[in-house]
């Protein structure tokens, strides 16, 4: 007895640990719970919460997957035949953890059929449910790997056939990916080497593939470059194999190109060579060279001779012959601008023919009879006249841009060869000319520079007026010095990009503007201006360029911005509080300047008192306010020229409360003058920099002597002024909407209804294109209106305004022609509409644009 009962004990232990509780339920609401196995505690409740209803099975299943579960088990119920049924979903335990469960259950029925209980289990799954999931979520990764791939990825099974296959794998291929799957790459591959490449997989090994083929899939050329790799079980046996594929026609038409140029290099360097042999000679080898580079049969050079309206032409190969012989004669004929040659003279460019050309009978200058099925010919230029053409014909495919730029670089070796040697005497004169500048070179602006093209550019020769940044000679070409330690390190980056662009494009010139650092520090603006050269095999070997300091007029041009935005901000208003406001708005633009306060200085008793100010503290600010003409801050602006400090010396200076919690760096002191009266005050500072710099100081004490005469005219306009301050103060009263504009369109002055109604500030509007104050895609139908205003046609205008926040206001509006302060101005009055009463068509259109931009 004692023995059966230890057994039972054992597998209740054993029961009460399965991951598998069992569970029956009554078939009606939430599950209401009869019986469940004591391994219910391992969701943290025991058998009597779920017996004595005080917890319903579905308080347990996730509130996300409750009505999915009602329906489940819903549809089981009402199949008649089925008496099983299994589940997948997440329960929530006690203490919040959720889980995964599988629920298997049979359906108990009474004997008339009615369901009275369920009776199941449900066995923890969660481990499992999180692996597949990852699983999915790896096999998405993949996927997209897969998809996203730049190369092209093919797999094809144990038959060869081609099962899965991305996009770039068919850009590669040129043919759809519907065309490529379903593809066998054993049985229907045509070229030997990609097929031996393919079947190197079925024997268990790599394959590899490089070529060009003409693909039976799209019948078009492909260029390619693939690895092929078997795929194996764990048995040992193929499922099949995976295809990588590269496009390497780039490549192709890259390695082609440099081959060309290194051609056309080698061929230009030959042509150097060549200075001292006679004219036919050279002409020869240049159009065999260009029959070569574009893979011509036929070449052809003629000189033009205007002063003797005739054409010297030279042909190769020289009537059937590879060379001309000694005594040959170029053969001579009248210029005529019609047929094979007359196109690009008459043109004055190059003309590509890529189709059967039957030459007119006074075409055939050269004795020959041979048809033309292609050819292009191309001008020679010198000082915009036409000195020479060149012609290749009969390629075996059609001539291109590339042949093209191919013979027009050859042909412009061979004619400053050509040039030499008809130059002897200029080229003696340049000699002379050359002395002289060396003379000159010492004096001139244009520092002159050979680099070596190496990291930071070692200097192999400089000019000795390099002496003008504080350098020597030797401090460069001894090394101790590179070029690239000169340049700000701000701009260095941008100089060796700009010079490895153009090397790597073949420039043969090019110029840049950057700063550099004089021996003293002092920062310079150059223009540089390089010559690239370049050896046999298309490398540059050294760089040549001159500088020239153009510091002052990047200055200048910047001061001359700023002086016409100062114009701008001066004239923007008559009020001189919000001048001065402007002012300081302007000022901070100031490179170190984030501060400022603006004093006027009264006329009676010299006091200084504070206008407007910007970047400070209201503690500041209430120190520094208000201080009569014999305090230690009067005196700093009273000297009659501007004082720069550094802020601890004049917070020394100053008396009362330490000032030094505003973290100030320095302050400049300005005075505003006007006809030798001190009239205003400004001071400045920055918190971050210990000393305002030369260039922001040039512009601030600018902006005092502006300010100077802007006080004065205000002064002497102050009648003007009233009456704009009534007319302002006129116009706000008013119940419209008013905005002014100059004839430019530019809005000069809005009421205080029109801010009120449309949310904006002044600031948002002045100096603003008007249309800002119309939706978008009204533009045409305002300015239409306009013009009809402007030809007394009409006045008034029924578009919408647009608040700031974007808010459509229907309006009506009237426009005239006025005056504001001496100006000529359209003033617009706009009255809003309750019920605007448009035309038919009007309205639907309003409509439409009005939803069209609440969308939007």
């Amino acid at each position: 007895m004692s023995s059966t009962i230890d057994v039972e004990k054992k597998l209740e232990a054993v029961y009460n640990s399965s991951p598998v509780i069992s569970f029956l339920w009554k078939a009606e609401g939430e599950w209401p719970v009869e019986s469940v196995s004591g391994n219910v505690s391992q969701l943290g409740y025991t058998p009597e919460d779920f017996i004595s209803g005080k917890v319903l099975y579905g308080h347990l299943v996730h509130p996300d997957d409750l009505d999915r579960v009602h329906l489940e088990v819903d549809k089981h119920s009402k199949k008649k035949n089925t008496s099983f049924f299994a589940l997948n979903y997440r329960i929530v335990a006690k203490n919040g953890d959720v889980r995964w469960v599988t629920e298997r259950s049979f359906i108990k029925r009474d004997s008339e059929g009615n369901i009275t209980h369920f009776q199941g289990i449900i066995i923890d799954n969660t481990e499992l449910e999180r692996t597949e999931r990852a699983l999915m979520e790896t096999g998405k990764k993949y996927q997209t790997i897969f998809e996203k791939s730049p190369v092209g990825i093919l797999y094809f099974d144990e038959n060869g056939v081609v099962t899965h296959c991305n996009e770039s794998c068919a850009r590669v291929l040129k043919a759809p990916v519907s065309k490529i799957i379903g593809f066998n790459v054993l049985s229907k591959l045509s070229d030997e080497s990609l097929k031996e490449a393919v079947e190197m997989v079925f024997l268990g090994n790599q394959g590899h593939y490089e070529g060009s083929h003409l693909s039976v899939i799209s019948g078009k050329q492909v260029f390619a470059k693939a690895s092929f790799t078997p795929i194996m079980s764990d048995d040992g046996s193929l499922l099949g194999g995976i295809g990588i594929i590269e496009d390497t026609e780039e490549r192709r038409q890259a390695e082609e190109l440099i081959r060309l140029n290194e051609t056309r290099l080698e061929a230009l360097l030959e042509l150097h060579q060549m200075q001292d042999s006679p004219m036919p000679d050279i002409a020869e080898f240049t159009i065999q060279k260009a029959v070569e580079l574009t893979g011509s049969k036929i070449g052809y050079l003629e000189f033009l001779n205007e002063d003797e309206n005739v054409l010297e032409t030279y042909r190769w190969p020289y009537q059937g012959k590879d060379v001309l012989s000694v005594n040959e004669e170029p053969f001579v004929h009248p210029i005529r601008f019609n047929g094979f040659w007359g196109e690009a003279i008459r043109a004055r460019k190059p003309v590509i023919v890529n189709r059967n050309y039957a030459s007119e009978p006074e075409d055939d200058f050269s004795g020959s009879s041979e048809v033309l099925t292609r050819h292009v010919t191309i001008p020679i230029f010198e000082s915009e006249q036409i000195v020479a053409l060149v012609s290749v014909a009969n390629k075996d495919s059609d001539y291109n841009e590339s042949d093209v730029r191919q013979l027009t670089l050859l042909m412009e070796g061979m004619w400053k060869l050509v040039q030499y040697k008809n130059s002897n005497d200029i080229l003696i004169e340049a000699l002379r000319m050359r002395r002289v500048l060396e003379s000159v070179m010492s004096s001139s602006p244009a520092v002159v520079f050979l680099w070596r093209p190496e990291k930071d550019w070692p200097v192999e020769f400089v000019s000795d007026n390099i002496s003008q940044f504080g350098y020597k000679v030797e401090d460069f070409t001894s090394g101790k010095i590179l070029y690239g330690d000169i340049i700000h390190p701000s701009d260095l980056d941008r100089v060796r990009q700009e010079v490895d662009r153009a090397s790597k494009a073949g420039f043969s010139d090019f110029s840049q503007e950057y700063r550099v650092l004089t021996r003293s520090g002092q920062v310079r603006w150059v223009d540089e201006r390089t010559m690239i050269h370049y050896n046999k095999n298309g490398i540059a070997d050294y760089l040549q360029g001159i500088i020239v300091d153009i510091t002052e007029r990047k200055q200048a041009n910047s001061f001359m911005r700023l002086e016409c935005d100062l114009d701008n901000v001066l004239g923007a208003t008559d009020n001189l509080q919000e001048t001065f406001e402007r002012v300081l708005e302007f000022t901070l633009e100031t490179k170190a300047i984030d501060s400022g306060m603006i004093y006027l200085v009264d006329e009676k008793t010299g006091e200084f008192n504070l206008t407007a100010s910007r970047g400070l503290s209201e503690r500041f600010l209430k120190s520094l306010s208000h201080f009569s003409s014999n305090t230690i801050l009067a005196r700093l602006f009273m000297t009659g020229y501007p004082v720069y400090k550094y802020f601890s010396e004049i917070n020394a200076m100053l008396p009362g409360e330490d000032l030094g919690f505003e973290g100030m760096q320095a302050m400049g002191f300005i005075p505003v003058k006007f006809n030798d009266e001190l009239v205003a005050a400004i001071a400045l500072g920055s918190h971050k920099d210990l000393e305002i710099p030369a260039n922001s100081r040039n512009l601030i004490e600018t902006i005092s002597n502006q300010v100077g005469i802007i006080i004065s005219n205000m002064k002497n306009d102050s009648g003007v002024q009233k009456n704009k301050n009534h007319l302002r103060s006129l116009l706000d009263a008013l119940d419209e909407l008013v905005f002014i504009m100059d004839l430019e369109g530019k809005i000069l002055h809005t009421n205080k209804t029109l801010h009120r109604h449309l949310r904006y500030e002044d600031r948002d509007l002045y100096m603003k294109d008007f249309l800002l104050l119309y939706p978008p895609g009204w533009e045409d139908d305002v300015l239409s209106n306009l013009d009809e205003i402007m030809e007394n046609k009409s006045s008034h205008c029924e578009i919408p305004l647009v608040s700031k926040e974007g808010t459509l206001v229907p309006v009506k509006t009237k426009f005239t022609i006025g005056d504001w302060g001496g100006q000529d101005v359209l003033i617009a009055t706009a009255s809003i509409v309750q019920n605007p009463g448009m035309e038919e068509k009007r309205e639907i259109k309003m409509e439409k644009e009005i939803n069209d931009y609440s969308v939007s």
